[in-house]
């Protein structure tokens, strides 16, 4: 496949975080991707690449002061004109990026749990309707933006997925890096959004 990524590493703490995420897509287009902080991305050229993947993260975007630093990066994002998938905070800038708000839940969600697709869409092609992904936050966006639609929800929560109306612009708020031998439906998701790129 051989396809040129760009990683936006999210983590503030935990760099090594971002390792399995890295592994995946270098196994899944056989190239390592360039790896960029958040603070250091809106200084890339994002054109010069075939994706854009946003990790996760642990900046608290309910907060107004947090959003605010992060205005160049939403700013930044909500321009780029290649396909991105977000990731679990990644997901959450984009939903800063196209006017959304993020809430802070009552609980954190640690395991793997069930997410319904809602809508069949090319990032769940050979998926069932009831898949099994490893959710780690305690923030969410609180309603899918206005110029997007819902692929994925559960019981924790409504906007597990979603996609731009006319950009390749995805949002999960699960980890698709993280599946085991049993539970691999993340795998399949990362390895669709490459595929949505031919």
């Amino acid at each position: 496949m051989l396809k040129k990524t760009l990683l936006v590493n999210n983590y503030l703490r935990n760099s090594t975080r971002i390792n399995r995420l890295n592994q995946e897509i270098t196994r899944i287009t056989g190239r390592e991707p360039q790896v960029v902080r958040i603070t250091e991305a809106p200084q890339v050229n994002s054109d010069e690449f075939d994706a854009v993947i946003l990790s996760g993260g642990d900046a608290p975007l309910n907060q107004p002061e947090v959003v605010a630093d992060y205005k160049k990066a939403t700013d930044w994002l909500s321009r780029i004109q290649r396909p991105i998938l977000g990731i679990c905070l990644g997901h959450q800038l984009l939903g800063l990026a196209y006017e959304g708000r993020i809430a802070r839940l009552g609980e954190r969600f640690e395991g793997f749990y069930d997410v319904e697709v809602v809508e069949q869409d090319e990032l769940f092609t050979g998926l069932p309707k009831r898949i099994r992904v490893y959710k780690s936050n305690v923030r969410v966006v609180a309603r899918l933006m206005s110029g997007f639609k819902l692929l994925a929800r559960s019981s924790e929560y409504e906007v597990e997925s979603f996609r731009h109306l006319e950009k390749s612009v995805f949002g999960v708020q699960f980890h698709p890096e993280n599946y085991t031998d049993t539970d691999r439906d993340g795998l399949k998701i990362l390895e669709n959004f490459f595929h949505t790129l031919n």
